[in-house]
């Protein structure tokens, strides 16, 4: 979940919002919203085309697609209210960003035995079978100093990692998690060597045509 806390609902603050979102939450496809003047704007549109963003409007006095985003404000009031005492004399910035924190990251789902993490990490809640491989990573050993993978990279964040090995999910340190650029090391040498062995060819063509034509 994210929020943001702004003075108002115009188009400014809209754009305010966005702008928040995106930096967090990366760069979305579409965004769907009602049709107030805030959102209809032109200034709204020419934003969300310099973004790449598809823009669709919600149909009226259906609540199907206003439900998930009653149900995070309601969800979202619950938490600053719990925390009103203990957040008192706190601006509305800080009391936001405690509260988006407890609800992304300390939040357990009933019936559930998961780390918290994996409740916000869908793709780590299926099976290591299950999960779609993304890019490939040595991760340094924290005790051996030494370099092992190429792992499977499954999420990243600021500051951590988690990768795929042959004995399950680990979590490492960011800094411990690099790129796997030895393929692309491979592949730039074998290119390397194969231009040394056309221009051999080339030089070897043309000094037989250069003998051929001394023989004439």
């Amino acid at each position: 979940m994210w929020a943001s806390a702004h003075t108002g609902e115009k188009t400014r603050n809209v754009i305010a919002h966005w702008r928040q979102a995106f930096a967090v939450l990366g760069i979305p496809s579409a965004v769907k919203t009602n049709n107030g003047p805030a959102y209809a704007s032109q200034k709204v549109r020419q934003f969300l085309q310099l973004w790449g963003v598809s823009h669709k409007f919600g149909i009226p006095h259906i609540p199907t697609g206003q439900a998930i985003v009653e149900s995070a404000h309601g969800t979202l009031k619950q938490v600053l209210q719990k925390q009103k005492r203990e957040m008192q004399g706190e601006t509305p910035h800080n009391q936001l960003a405690e509260a988006l924190y407890a609800n992304n990251h300390l939040t357990v789902p009933q019936n559930s035995n998961n780390p918290v993490i994996l409740n916000h990490h869908l793709l780590l809640q299926a099976s290591d079978k299950m999960h779609q491989p993304g890019a490939k990573v040595r991760v340094q050993n924290l005790v051996t100093k030494q370099g092992e993978g190429p792992y499977d990279l499954i999420a990243s964040g600021c500051g951590y990692a988690c990768v795929s090995t042959d004995t399950g999910v680990h979590w490492v340190p960011a800094k411990c998690a690099r790129p796997d650029l030895r393929p692309q090391r491979k592949n730039l040498a074998n290119r390397q060597a194969g231009a040394r062995d056309q221009m051999k060819v080339i030089k070897w063509m043309n000094h037989r045509v250069m003998t051929q034509m001394e023989m004439m």
